[in-house]
């Protein structure tokens, strides 16, 4: 993790820092075959690595505003994700470590969230932690656009990404960023890096 000086970005880190709900939301439809096709690993671990592969190739996307000492913008080196689980009648969440090795990845996705799908209680696994992003997924729907559910602190910069069913190849990937850090550019090039030209 670096501290990182904002450059010519300060002015519009300072605009959006001053606004009450700074999270801004773009759904695009993605061709996901091509990441289908070079996985056996299933449908949600597939597309959770991709996801996260896409996320840390966007500089932005692994940027988090710190109060302590001072306000400053920190970067991380890699995040990491907490995803929803399902469970009887409710979700949880599970917190899946980033690896850039997919298979390394998916590996451990099974484990974890069977773990995560039997657990009692509601256990974030993330408090202190801002190296993550939120992901959600809603199989039961194709969905156009959507919208988080959020604490309303101005503060909260951690990305959410929400994608629904895969209907002949094609989801519709959400993601919510905060625009004191990320802009349009910004979620263009992780929509780039999530699904490259066939």
């Amino acid at each position: 993790m670096k501290r990182i000086d904002l450059g010519p970005r300060a002015d519009l880190y300072r605009h959006f820092r001053a606004f009450e709900r700074p999270m801004f939301t773009i759904c695009s439809r993605v061709d996901v075959r091509p990441l289908l096709e070079a996985s056996d690993a299933g449908i949600f671990p597939t597309l959770l690595w991709n996801l996260l592969r896409a996320a840390n190739a966007v500089p932005q996307l692994r940027q988090r505003i710190r109060m302590e000492p001072d306000e400053h913008v920190v970067e991380h080196e890699q995040v990491h994700c907490t995803c929803t689980v399902a469970q009887d009648d409710a979700f949880t969440f599970c917190s899946l470590p980033y690896n850039p090795d997919a298979a390394e990845f998916y590996a451990q996705v099974p484990g974890l969230v069977r773990k995560a799908s039997e657990s009692q209680g509601l256990d974030l696994g993330v408090e202190g932690r801002d190296d993550m992003l939120y992901l959600t997924c809603l199989p039961w729907l194709d969905f156009s656009s959507m919208q988080h559910a959020e604490s309303g602190d101005p503060l909260d910069c951690v990305p959410r990404i929400a994608w629904g069913r895969v209907v002949d190849g094609h989801v519709t990937v959400c993601l919510t960023s905060h625009h004191s850090l990320v802009d349009g550019r910004h979620v263009a090039q992780f929509f780039e890096a999530l699904a490259p030209a066939r």
